[in-house]
């Protein structure tokens, strides 16, 4: 076990030399999914999902030291995926910056359609995976509901926009 911590404490560090090593850029939409680092603001700097991944990695270590399995697995779970995100977006980054700085602005009604566009294939996938033949999968199932009620909220915050809009 002292192993494994040991070597996801080297890919922490690992990390964090990246993070130093990147410009920071500006962007409207957030980084990562809020769920995955537990903020629902738009962070820019990188150094704050790395100290996010600092404090699941602590939580990890006091609840081995604890012996509590199903935080143990949890949180294993979340810093592998943080991780991950976060590696990504580093990979990434250099191609963000070529990109032309002109953002093309979208109107509501347009993120709204984009929204009940996702809305439909979510549920399209969850409607597919629960008539396939195969062990139905409930994690799976569960993930799904979850996107979907996050993509039900998301629509209608933007409903209540629009509405905000037209009263306004």
């Amino acid at each position: 076990m002292a192993n494994l911590l040991a070597t996801l404490q080297k890919q922490i560090d690992q990390l964090e030399q990246q993070v130093h090593l990147a410009n920071e850029q500006k962007f409207k939409e957030p980084y990562f999914d809020e769920q995955l680092f537990h903020t629902n603001k738009i962070v820019t700097d990188k150094t704050f999902y790395l100290e996010k991944i600092k404090q699941t990695y602590h939580a990890l270590v006091a609840n081995i030291e604890l012996e509590k399995v199903e935080q143990i697995t949890f949180l294993s779970e979340t810093l592998v995926n943080q991780m991950a995100a976060l590696t990504r977006e580093l990979a990434t980054h250099n191609l963000r910056q070529k990109q032309p700085k002109t953002i093309i602005e979208e109107t509501l009604a347009q993120k709204h359609m984009r929204h009940l566009d996702y809305l439909r294939r979510l549920q399209e996938m969850k409607y597919e995976l629960e008539l396939s033949q195969d062990v139905i999968n409930q994690s799976k199932i569960a993930a799904l509901d979850n996107r979907i009620y996050r993509c039900e909220q998301a629509i209608k915050k933007i409903e209540l926009e629009m509405e905000n809009d037209v009263s306004g």
